[in-house]
């Protein structure tokens, strides 16, 4: 699964993060955010016999009950809520049984008996808790085989994102599903865990102008009656209740040929009358997967490949076989309003989902702690071979950014460790975020590096051989990779993967006479300023680390494994002591570094042309930490950043981060002119140089540069003369939606909105009500979050409760309010006035992330207001708890910076 999401937004300010993101899901396949908690429906009274043997499972069912194989009919129709199905389920039952336990959640039995042999054991049934039913037979059933019949209704809801759910586009409904990870259980009683992988077959009934999809081909298409017809899809391989699929609804098909080994068939299902918006979707899929085949070494292991776009305003992406789906807005572009970094997130975000066809398809993690073998390996192997494809799009720069993204989230005294123990259902939705994803892809990079890439992919053909079909364990993984790499992996890689926390390796050259250079190493916890974590009690890593140096004309590079606190490397091949060292050969290794003495300027002085972008990215990644834990002062991170922050896009989005994470907040306002200056300075030049209108034959480079430097220069640096042309761009707009390039106006819009006045904000508003498309309100919603005057503000946020807004495509108007100083307060404000509606107006997943709304804030006042506010209300969400821990202590953070900092940010920014 690849979520868009708002947690990687804490780093930049949201309209920055979302320019810069496109409609990548985030995510970084993304935070994705928890589900709330439905209210539990009173159970019927259960009879004597069944009281007598009503022992609730706790997290986990029985595991001696086990399921061998399931049917599934439907009876669907999109434009109705209510959905009537059956289920057979095929028991393997250890003794005599007095009580079935599984998972189901919003479901009415109807009616149901056991299959024992020929004879009908009638049975009751009743649901218990939230998600739980309970199936008892008038006499014991088993042991041996039996099967479990089952009739009931349940609920399609609409403007929902899991379980079964419905959209409407231009007038016609769609109905989709959603059941990663515990949301199976909302469509029909199953055994709703990874564990229990086995084959289905699934019927649907639905009405005759609308198509079916699931996971397998069709089998065979009845027409029946009064309108409806049949559907019976082939039974699938195992596979568990996550990722069985199946969509209803009016869709266009449309062919994109066959691909692979097997030559199986590709198709795009879309929106009627949305099939031009699918040719770039059409034309990368085959060639991603082609190229995930070599990397395996083996074929793709299902019999087709549909790839459908949900409608609605749902996003990110989810990987099930034959069946992969993806929100809308990041699978399909208009040849007049596509942009490239809508088509570069739809690519990685393609490789994600069909990489999970190998890793977690075909071989599934036995249960949710080893959740990182599907995302952190999909995350891991999609820029590996989006490089092989796209050479140009430089993955090595990308793999750094997200490392960067995963690294702030895991300074956190509250982060998860990779592979977290799973305790309540709560910890098993909080395990979707970028630790996961994120810190996982980046550690697998790193021990890649350090068991050498084809031992490494040795290891993994091994792994899945072993284990296709099933699942697996981490400890199956380190096994197959032990074999491989003729070493015992698993000591070191578990340092990594069941304990949170960056290593800070400290680095510190020493040349002795007569000797060979050496460094010496130490190592503890990164913990940022007003962290409350224990340096002393931190446990160590061992930690794979490489590093390049130079001296003169020539270059080396070492290699060793700290094990301990302390160590040492010695650059044996070095000629003399060298002139500079670089902490992180490749941008490899999981840690940041500090360079003792005058090491990280003579490296930026010596040896930063000498550097890669990668090398170059990870030495900016560094000094934003060690700015943020007190170890660098203002004026050696922002010389760095000058030195080093120039070029390619990444190092220009990388230089911007550092320099926002020294926010506005942190100085007076009579220093605010000052800061506008050093940003214009640093900036302004370049982002003149690109303006806002993009040329025919400019290189990537620079239209993905663009974004980032213009916002820097004319909404944080307040550049007038680029204001005054975003303002005069942005009223040529309203009146011609074609004056402007598609992947031009975010930029535009948002400098305008800096300086908005009431007339702009209402033009704004206006147009969100007249626009057609998703991706032309997206951009009025993120402009419209970029206002700085409260006032407007408040009437910005009355949108998202106007009743013909969907307050998922206005959650950027929200977080952009947020990000601002002058606007932060009101937009507080009004989220805690309309907590309850906002709440309601969202699907259940995603309402998760109003608790992280008081992240922005940097003063203790405000942090009180947030925990007084969401406090009572975090047990209403699964993970909820964890997700307020954890804005609470942003808010900590923050203070403790600006207070740190703050005095030597006001001392720099004077000289401007």
């Amino acid at each position: 699964m690849r979520f868009g999401h708002l947690g990687a937004f804490f780093g930049l300010p949201l309209p920055l993060a979302l320019l810069l993101a496109g409609c990548a899901a985030s995510s970084r396949e993304s935070v994705p955010a928890p589900v709330v908690r439905p209210a539990a429906s009173a159970p019927k009274q259960p009879s004597e016999e069944a009281q007598r043997v009503l022992t609730p499972p706790g997290l986990r069912l029985d595991p001696r009950v086990r399921p061998t194989r399931q049917a599934v009919t439907l009876e669907l129709d999109p434009r109705q809520e209510t959905f009537r199905g059956t289920v057979d389920i095929e028991l393997s039952l250890p003794e005599a049984t007095r009580a079935v336990w599984l998972h189901g959640a919003e479901l009415t039995v109807t009616g149901g008996a056991f299959q024992v042999g020929g004879a009908s054991v009638p049975m009751e049934a009743m649901p218990v808790g939230e998600d739980l039913l309970v199936f008892v037979p008038r006499e014991p059933v088993g042991p041996g085989g039996v099967t479990l019949h089952v009739e009931y209704t349940g609920r399609a809801r609409d403007k929902e994102d899991s379980g079964v759910f419905r959209e409407q586009e231009a007038g016609r409904w769609y109905a989709m599903t959603q059941f990663q990870a515990l949301y199976a259980r909302r469509a029909f009683p199953c055994f709703d865990e990874p564990t229990f992988k086995i084959p289905w077959e699934l019927t649907l009934r639905v009405r005759g102008e609308d198509a079916a999809f699931s996971n397998t081909p069709v089998r065979a298409e009845r027409a029946e009656a009064e309108g409806w017809k049949t559907v019976r899809f082939q039974p699938t391989p195992p596979l568990p209740t996550y990722l069985v699929a199946f969509a209803v609804g009016p869709f266009d098909v449309v062919d994109a040929g066959r691909a692979g080994q097997r030559q199986v068939p590709v198709r795009m299902l879309v929106p009627r009358g949305r099939g031009d918006e699918a040719r770039w979707a059409a034309s990368v899929t085959g060639p991603l997967l082609e190229e995930l085949e070599a990397w395996f070494g083996s074929p793709y292991p299902y019999a087709k490949l549909d790839v459908l776009a949900l409608p609605g305003g749902m996003s990110g992406a989810m990987e099930h076989p034959g069946l992969i789906t993806f929100g809308a807005p990041l699978m399909l572009g208009r040849r007049e309003q596509d942009t490239q970094p809508r088509q570069r997130a739809f690519a990685e975000t393609q490789a994600h989902e069909l990489a999970h066809q190998w890793f977690g398809n075909l071989v599934t993690p036995d249960w949710w702690d080893d959740l990182w073998l599907n995302e952190s390996f999909a995350d891991w192997l999609a820029i590996k071979v989006v490089t092989r494809w796209k050479p140009e799009w430089n993955g090595a720069a990308r793999r750094v950014e997200a490392r960067g993204d995963a690294m702030r989230a895991d300074q956190l005294v509250n982060a998860r460790c990779i592979r977290q123990p799973i305790a309540t259902p709560g910890d098993i939705h909080s395990a979707f975020d970028a630790i996961t994803y994120g810190k996982g892809a980046a550690v697998l990079a790193m021990f890649e590096a350090w068991v050498g890439d084809a031992a490494f992919q040795r290891g993994v053909r091994a792994y899945l051989a072993e284990h296709a079909g099933g699942t697996a364990t981490t400890a199956d993984f380190f096994q197959a990779l032990s074999t491989a790499t003729g070493r015992d992996v698993g000591p070191t890689f578990s340092t990594f993967l069941d304990q949170p926390g960056v290593p800070l390796v400290a680095m510190e050259l020493q040349c002795p006479r007569g000797a060979a250079p050496r460094l010496s190493l130490s190592q503890r916890r990164y913990l940022p300023l007003g962290s409350k974590g224990e340096e002393g009690a931190a446990p160590t890593w061992r930690v794979p680390l490489c590093v390049r140096y130079g001296a003169g004309a020539t270059e080396g590079r070492a290699c060793t494994l700290l094990e301990g606190p302390t160590g040492a490397l010695e650059l044996t091949e070095a000629k003399g002591c060298p002139d500079w060292v670089h902490p992180n050969a490749d941008a490899r290794g999981y840690y940041h570094a500090v360079l003792g003495g005058e090491g990280l300027a003579r490296l930026a002085r010596r040896g930063g042309a000498r550097l890669s972008v990668a090398e170059r990215l990870v030495l900016l990644d560094d000094a934003r930490a060690l700015l943020g834990n007190g170890e660098l002062d203002v004026g050696q991170a922002l010389a760095l950043v000058s030195r080093l922050g120039t070029g390619d896009a990444t190092l220009v989005s990388s230089a911007a981060g550092v320099v926002d994470s020294l926010p506005a907040d942190f100085v007076s306002s009579a220093m605010q002119a000052h800061r506008a200056r050093f940003v214009r300075g640093l900036f302004g030049a370049r982002a003149r140089a690109v303006g806002f209108v993009s040329k025919p034959g400019e290189s990537d480079d620079v239209r993905q540069s663009r974004p980032t430097l213009l916002w820097m220069a004319a909404t944080v640096g307040a550049d007038p003369e680029l204001r005054a042309e975003a303002r005069r761009l942005t009223a040529r707009w309203l009146e011609d939606r074609a004056s402007l390039a598609a992947e031009d106006v975010d930029a535009v819009l948002l400098a305008a909105a800096a300086t908005g006045d009431a007339a702009l904000h209402q033009k704004l508003r206006e147009a969100v009500r007249s626009a057609s498309t998703g991706s032309e309100r997206e951009l009025l919603f993120v402009a419209l979050g970029g206002f700085r005057d409260a006032t407007l503000a408040r009437a910005g946020l009355e949108l998202m409760l106007a009743p013909e807004v969907d307050a998922r495509e206005a959650l950027p108007l929200l977080f952009g309010l947020l990000s601002e100083t002058s606007t932060r307060p009101a937009a507080f404000a009004f989220l805690r006035e309309h907590f309850d509606a906002l709440r309601e107006r969202l699907p259940r997943d995603l309402s998760t992330w109003l608790l992280t709304t008081g992240g922005f804030f940097c003063d203790a006042n405000h942090r009180q207001q947030v925990a007084d506010f969401f406090g009572p209300r975090a047990h209403d969400f699964a993970g909820g708890e964890r997700a307020l821990a954890q804005t609470l202590e942003r808010v900590d953070l923050c203070i403790a910076r600006r207070e740190a900092l703050g005095p030597g940010l006001e001392r720099f920014l004077a000289r401007y």
